[in-house]
């Protein structure tokens, strides 16, 4: 018997990799124009680490003793899903409500839930929710030492457990206005609940707990199933921050945050089309950094890095939301600022100039104030292309430039 399970199993596994390894082949197909072959290859090793996880996992699944084919199928399907789910959701508050509806339905007797993560306090903050209302749990927060994990396990918050009696376990353990607040939330409607701890890169990253109305609901085999369940959305957390992150450094300059040349270049192309169709008008500013060299030659590289970051933070905080600022490389940033014409692109450029005026970086016993350059190019009165857009802003910043004599 357990020889053709596994038999089964391993034809899952392979029709299962198959799937995911043609994925990995269609997905630059599909990206590559906008992400590179980068962007592909950390996703295709992302993938692959996802197949590798769910093979380890239903490894360990038969190895279960006594368990159900129904409840293995459960879990596994519900593993399957959410690491399908990394490179199509859309940020991490989807992932955690999905991880914790899988699991009310995986477990047998959970009818509701929640998942908290631990922040930099050692206060667990629900995150995900499945039968109780949101708002009344969201500024809510447990202290780790409080909580049913840490207080069963006698501190050992590496396994997982049942705990029965909540309310007055509750009332026993919690300050008593966080208590009140749960009660309000009504939060005691559960009577039992299994707890299971997440860990990413072997620490303590939050806790998901699956809830019964019943007082004798769940088993022994269902915290076991819920510790493995814990296992495995670890692996997919942590593939999704990774993702996350190869996301974010494909469109934002890593020194200064605001766009790099490459994102910057691809907003502005949908921004130019639809001011082309619908006849809207806008200006292109070339901003150049004036005493970069200077200040790198006086204070070291570290400090010019400084000088950057706080020149591109003050446009940033002084432009409008509608408007987009990216590095284009070095010195030299570029803006482009909606529904503009001279007058209106004078005060906003003014604006920002009395901001480094106020605001100089401050280092050792030396103030560094931050002057620019710049070029102003309008659409569709200077020019009616991209490329035409930019020499003509970028040759107005040079004149500027030797207008004030900077070298």
């Amino acid at each position: 018997m357990k020889k053709s399970a596994s038999a089964f199993i391993l034809k899952v596994v392979a029709l299962y990799s198959f799937i995911l390894l043609s994925y990995i082949f269609i997905l630059p197909t599909n990206i590559k124009v906008k992400y590179g072959f980068f962007i592909t290859f950390v996703i295709s090793i992302v993938t692959i680490g996802i197949s590798l996880t769910i093979y380890r996992f239903i490894l360990t699944q038969l190895n279960i003793q006594g368990s159900s084919h129904e409840k293995n199928k459960k879990i596994l399907e519900s593993v399957i899903e959410i690491s399908d789910s990394i490179l199509t959701i859309e940020n991490t508050h989807q992932l955690f409500q999905l991880i914790l509806q899988k699991a009310v339905e995986s477990i047998d007797d959970a009818e509701m839930g929640s998942l908290l993560i631990l922040d930099d306090n050692n206060n667990l903050q629900y995150e995900a929710l499945v039968g109780f209302d949101y708002e009344k749990f969201k500024n809510l927060y447990i202290k780790l030492e409080d909580s049913f994990l840490y207080k069963n396990n006698k501190r050992n918050t590496s396994k997982a457990c049942i705990i029965r009696n909540v309310e007055e376990f509750d009332e026993n353990t919690l300050d008593p206005n966080i208590y009140a607040k749960l009660q309000k939330a009504n939060a005691f409607t559960t009577k039992a609940v299994i707890c299971a701890p997440i860990k990413v890169d072997n620490k303590l990253y939050g806790i998901i707990n699956v809830d019964s109305k019943n007082p004798n609901g769940f088993t022994d085999m269902d915290v076991a199933f819920m510790d493995y369940f814990s296992k495995q959305i670890s692996t997919a957390i942590r593939n999704h921050e990774l993702l996350d992150k190869m996301l974010y450094l494909l469109k934002y300059d890593r020194l200064t945050d605001i766009y790099n040349r490459y994102y910057f270049e691809e907003v502005f192309e949908a921004l130019f089309k639809k001011a082309e169709r619908y006849k809207e008008t806008f200006s292109l500013v070339v901003f150049d950094l004036n005493n970069l060299k200077m200040t790198n030659d006086t204070f070291g590289h570290q400090v010019g890095d400084l000088l950057i970051k706080q020149f591109a933070l003050g446009i940033k905080n002084n432009i409008r939301d509608c408007d987009i600022l990216g590095r284009y490389g070095g010195d030299e940033f570029l803006g482009a600022f909606l529904y503009t014409d001279l007058e209106t692109i004078e005060i906003i450029i003014e604006k920002i100039n009395r901001h480094f005026e106020h605001h100089p970086l401050q280092v050792e016993s030396a103030c560094i104030y931050i002057e620019f350059s710049y070029g102003v190019a309008h659409y569709p009165t200077d020019a009616c292309t991209m490329k035409a857009l930019f020499k003509i802003a970028d040759n107005r910043m040079y004149v500027h430039k030797q207008s004030h004599k900077i070298l």
